[in-house]
């Protein structure tokens, strides 16, 4: 869960870098966006691209719940394949940015198809993740994990015996949702420099690729040592 959400951060800020001031991972940046407007002070905020990317990321949403819910329901590897989709549609993304734009350090600005790509993708994470139900690794935000990290430190419970509990678990889970959105948003801004979007879309795809191999793998290692038990 903590590579996923490095990966997050690295699909914002290839997508804010290079997209036009949009986020296709964070949804809360985009509804932000999107309040400007109607109060008339938006100056050059874009509205159109951070619509299209909440739209895009509530589609990722919408698909991902019946077809992670119906594939857990037959007993498949829905992890595996929500990673899969997920990475297939950001190399899908980085391609039509690489075949439209070539080696250019950002893509058109209303260059919907990439954004809508992308924040599908990140809807599509969305999905996978909260039904992971991992306490504190949404993996596409951060805020919260910062705030219970900060109160669990500063407002430790005591044990029976008077000394503060330790909850190492729960820490390092928030801890490597802070930190992870941060390294992921470096990453991501390294990778720009000499791969320009496209392929940064690429890369970034392959990895959670990756990652679902990865996790299949683990499956099928469980699974015969099931068997063989």
């Amino acid at each position: 869960m903590t590579v996923l959400t490095v990966i997050a951060g690295a699909v914002d800020a290839v997508s804010f870098l290079t997209l036009g001031k949009v986020f296709c991972a964070l949804a809360t940046g985009n509804v932000l966006f999107l309040s400007f407007g109607p109060a008339g002070e938006g100056g050059d905020v874009p509205v159109a691209r951070p619509a299209a990317a909440v739209g895009a990321f509530v589609a990722g949403c919408v698909t991902g719940v019946p077809v992670l819910s119906g594939l857990a329901a037959r007993g498949r590897p829905w992890f595996v394949a929500g990673l899969a989709g997920e990475g297939l549609l950001l190399v899908a993304s980085g391609a039509v940015a690489l075949g439209r734009y070539g080696l250019a350090k950002a893509v058109v600005h209303t260059d919907y198809v990439v954004i809508g790509g992308v924040a599908l993708a990140m809807g599509l994470r969305a999905s996978t993740a909260l039904r992971m139900h991992v306490p504190g690794m949404p993996t596409l935000l951060s805020q919260t994990a910062m705030a219970e990290l900060v109160d669990d430190l500063l407002d430790r419970p005591r044990t029976a015996s008077g000394a503060p509990s330790r909850r190492t678990p729960a820490r390092v889970r928030w801890a490597g949702t802070v930190c992870g959105i941060f390294v992921g948003g470096v990453l991501g801004t390294w990778l720009l420099v000499p791969l320009g979007p496209g392929r940064a879309l690429i890369v970034i795809g392959a990895a959670v690729l990756v990652c679902a191999a990865a996790s299949h793998a683990a499956g099928v290692r469980r699974e015969g040592a099931g068997i063989q038990g």
